[in-house]
């Protein structure tokens, strides 16, 4: 009998080998994805709270006679926690085809879903079929496509531009310009499934060091902003995202104003030049969607390679409402008219029988 339940310490061993078998390239944290949900198994304890409190990547497995069959790992995306990621979907090769992917995915919309999310997203690679088949039948849909691009092993395989663009470390007071930009830049659909807040762009102030101490800053910051700002609009038209899940291994989005779509090639311009400034080496992949086309042919004309080409599928899960309560009411008794009034037109002529 197949059971569903958390992940615990105990099951690392099994879960770092059941991931070997997971055959699809993963947009990113190639390195890392065993790390990630390792820790996951040290938060046992956080299943049995609120999802709303959840603090590392929720993590539940599929077991037959103490042995993993499957995982799925889900988390969730800004504060408003309104939607959250499938991060991993992974079945074990010899039992493939009995349904389990499917339970998986049933059990965290009904575990989930209860707790008011209202959207589920997981990127797929363009070539599993299967798996785009399976997230077809469970009510998921394509909204956006992406293209992953690689940039070179080392910083100096890529030839940086003479004069950098003039972008800056974003902070804390661009929280709001950071929000505004980011709805700017997202589709409509988007915009309401992430469901972005102004506190998920907060940025804390870091202090001024020279370059490998700072840069060593970041990397354990996670996440930072590269923005580039028009003083005299005061807004921030153009913003690069990176996510640092260690030394080397790199995460880079773009978000462009639609306003100033140029500035994508001063955005990977100034990429370029910080990979060749602070030796950022090993995996940095960059994202450029369909609904940003300025970005894609921005890192083409810098012929950087890609990596693959991905689909974002979406979720939306909808509550049945409760059907309301009748409300009992005491019955009233109201005075019968005995005689009721009976009013005729002026004009209505009435026969008369008389002498």
């Amino acid at each position: 009998m197949i059971k569903i339940e958390p992940l615990f310490a105990t099951d690392s061993t099994q879960m770092r080998a059941l991931m070997r078998h997971q055959n699809e390239p993963l947009p990113y944290e190639s390195f890392c994805a065993e790390d990630a949900l390792f820790r996951g198994g040290l938060t046992f304890w956080q299943h049995w709270l609120p999802c709303r409190w959840h603090i590392a990547p929720s993590i539940y497995l599929a077991k037959e006679d103490g042995v993993i069959l499957a995982l799925i790992s889900v988390s969730s995306i800004g504060k408003a926690r309104a939607s959250w990621r499938i991060e991993h979907l992974v079945v074990h090769p010899h039992h493939r085809g009995r349904g389990i992917a499917q339970e998986l995915l049933r059990y965290v919309f009904a575990l989930f879903g209860s707790q008011g999310v209202s959207h589920f997203v997981i990127e797929v690679s363009g070539q599993n079929a299967a798996a785009l088949s399976l997230l077809g039948s469970c009510g998921f849909r394509r909204s956006a496509r992406s293209v992953h691009y690689r940039f070179g092993g080392e910083a100096s395989s890529q030839k940086p531009p003479a004069e950098a663009p003039p972008f800056r470390l974003a902070l804390p007071s661009d929280r709001q310009a950071l929000y505004q930009l980011h709805q700017d830049a997202l589709p409509p659909d988007l915009r309401l499934i992430y469901e972005y807040l102004p506190e998920d762009f907060a940025v804390s102030d870091l202090p001024v060091e020279s370059g490998d101490k700072f840069f060593k800053r970041l990397v354990r910051r996670k996440l930072w902003y590269w923005v580039l700002e028009d003083k005299e609009r005061r807004v921030i038209t153009a913003a690069i995202q990176v996510r640092a899940h260690r030394e080397s291994d790199y995460h880079l989005e773009f978000a462009i104003h639609p306003g100033w779509q140029h500035l994508a090639q001063e955005a990977v311009s100034f990429v370029l030049s910080a990979m060749a400034r602070y030796g950022m080496r090993g995996m940095v992949i960059a994202k450029a969607y369909d609904y940003q086309p300025s970005v894609g042919d921005a890192l083409q004309q810098a012929k950087i390679e890609k990596e693959g080409e991905f689909f974002l599928m979406t979720r939306e899960h909808w509550l049945r409402a409760k059907k309301p309560r009748s409300l009992k009411l005491d019955p009233v008794a109201l005075p019968t008219i005995v005689k009721p009034a009976i009013n005729l037109p002026r004009n209505l002529k009435v026969p008369f029988s008389g002498e």
